[in-house]
């Protein structure tokens, strides 16, 4: 009983808590775009590691049969060998610093694209739960009208019955009534559609919202978004994949030491007078081998070069779509100021025209019911007070969507500023 009631009580503060910031943490943890993402980022930490591991010596053991005919003196018919072998990079010219740096800046540009991925997310979550907030107004205010319609349309009713009203009065208010709840029906589904759209990016039931909305913006600081920090990372990384590429033309130098022990079998034998042992004093069953090599690249018809170069070509393609990122969120964080600005403006005619729309309809209802004005009147009056209370509420809802987008430009995490 108790495990039931707590799964109760876990299963309310779901579905009844859901204020914008539990909406967005909750996807933040449980996305699969978001984990995908993170996942990403790990297998970059693993191609560091790979990258510093390289500059370790490395550790080879192996091993051959073999099994001749016919044999001779210094060959015998079947040779065992097992070798171990160290071997240690002494220079390559800077090409694993080169890779190493490369891989680290890749591994903050997976970073940064992650962070930019999370905060897209974030507006996409915000977008649906406005916009649901929005409709449900809507709805509200749809499902009044009905209301109201339909007590005018019984009491046009009983007028007919006393010769006070026509049936073509019962007829239109019937009609806009019917049509008023095709509207209600359909806002009804894109409500449905946007909660399933919520719902699949954060991962939580999207059946009742909270009231949640941003802090008015106030004196923030611009920063660059985090996808033009991934190009800086990866135009970073391209460069230095440029130097390990011009690496290979310097000298590669490096050392090992090996060494191999051997068994043979089917010894061929040589005569008394060659000494004791037969041929098996040719043979060496053990040997420690060391060795420095020095290799140097002298030509390749340019090769390597038009790499190198082909290389660096891509580089300068991504900083000039760089350039082109940073010119198009300062144009886009001064648009989204001006848009605060006018939606504000917006916020205030539509306040204005709704207590206008109200006062129309309480005027003209009064006069509908006292017979001095036509349904005509009477239904554009409703109509008239129902879209403007639709309106202010959107209106309302889309300032704070508008916010969030300010915050996303100017380069923030619209979650901090939720309250």
């Amino acid at each position: 009983m108790k495990r039931l009631l707590s799964m109760s009580v876990m299963w309310i503060s779901v579905t009844y808590a859901g204020g914008l910031g539990v909406f967005i943490d909750h996807a933040q943890k449980y996305n699969k775009q978001i984990k995908a993402k993170e996942i990403t980022v790990e297998a970059k930490a693993q191609e560091v590691a790979s990258a510093q591991s390289a500059y370790w010596p490395t550790l080879d053991i192996g091993g051959s049969y073999q099994d001749v005919s016919p044999t001779s003196i210094v060959e015998p018919g079947r040779t065992a060998t097992a070798y171990a072998r160290v071997h240690l990079e002494l220079y390559d010219g800077g090409r694993k610093a080169a890779m190493l740096k490369a891989k680290a800046y890749s591994k903050e540009a997976s970073v940064f694209e992650k962070e930019a991925f999370s905060k897209s997310v974030t507006l996409q979550i915000v977008r649906h739960y406005y916009t649901i907030k929005q409709l449900q107004a809507n709805l509200h205010a749809l499902r009044e009208r009905s209301r109201e319609l339909a007590a005018q349309i019984v009491r046009v009713k009983r007028f007919k019955m006393t010769g006070l009203a026509t049936q073509e009065e019962v007829d239109k208010l019937q009609s806009v009534y019917d049509s008023n709840h095709y509207l209600i029906e359909s806002v009804k589904l894109n409500i449905q559609t946007a909660r399933e759209n919520l719902k699949l990016l954060s991962g939580l039931d999207a059946t009742r919202l909270g009231n949640s909305t941003f802090v008015a913006p106030h004196d923030v600081h611009f920063g660059w978004f985090d996808t033009i920090k991934t190009m800086q990372a990866q135009a970073k990384a391209i460069g230095e994949n440029a130097k390990a590429v011009d690496a290979n033309y310097l000298p590669q130098i490096g050392v090992s030491d090996t060494y191999h022990r051997s068994n043979f079998q089917e010894i061929g034998t040589l005569p008394p007078q060659f000494g004791p042992g037969g041929s098996a004093a040719f043979l060496v069953d053990h040997q420690n081998e060391v060795k420095i090599s020095l290799n140097m690249r002298l030509f390749d018809k340019g090769r390597m070069k038009h790499e190198s170069e082909a290389v660096r070509l891509q580089k300068l393609a991504l900083l000039s779509n760089l350039e082109h990122a940073k010119k198009e969120q300062l144009m886009q964080f001064k648009l989204a100021d001006e848009t605060l600005r006018t939606t504000r403006a917006k916020m205030r005619s539509a306040k204005s025209a709704l207590r206008a729309a109200e006062s129309t309809y309480r005027s003209i209802r009064k006069k509908f019911e006292a017979g001095l004005v036509d349904d005509i009147a009477y239904l554009d009056a409703l109509a008239d007070q129902t879209l403007a209370e639709a309106r202010y509420k959107e209106t309302l809802y889309d300032y704070e969507i508008k916010k969030s987008l300010y915050y996303y430009y100017a380069g923030k995490d619209p979650r901090e500023f939720v309250k």
